[in-house]
């Protein structure tokens, strides 16, 4: 992280930061739209069992071939169970594999978002005081 003396930050500092803070938001509320838009999906059963899962990994269709009926209570119950987790596990793999791409993959640390966030109060009300001061003079 590149630490700068607030004293030094000029007008085209502050544009490049608001346009790059700009791109950002725009790529997050695009990877966020993605994200949305998945789909899971998992088999079990050789193919009799299919399960399909939204974005949030809620179950939302279960198709079962009229086969899979034939399987004993408990083994069709194990078969729906796996395809479910696979759909499951789909998604996730789906999501992981987006925010990778994205470069948005690591958890933000909330503490160190909120330094950020201090030091560039810091840096505005100096920026401004420094303004305020070449102002008057």
């Amino acid at each position: 992280m590149m630490l700068l003396d607030p004293g030094s930050i000029g007008p085209d500092d502050l544009e490049r930061v608001g346009r790059e803070a700009e791109q950002t938001l725009a790529r997050l509320a695009d990877v966020q739209e993605r994200l949305a838009a998945i789909r899971g999906s998992g088999t079990a059963a050789d193919g009799h069992v299919v399960v399909s899962a939204d974005s949030s990994g809620r179950i939302d269709k279960i198709q079962l071939n009229p086969r899979a009926m034939r399987l004993a209570s408990q083994d069709l119950a194990d078969e729906l169970l796996r395809a479910v987790n696979a759909a499951q596990d789909d998604c996730a793999r789906q999501a992981r594999e987006l925010l990778a791409g994205a470069g948005v993959g690591e958890v933000v640390d909330e503490a160190a978002f909120a330094a950020m966030e201090r030091r560039l109060e810091e840096a505005h009300t100096s920026f401004v005081k420094e303004m305020e001061r070449y102002g008057r003079s």
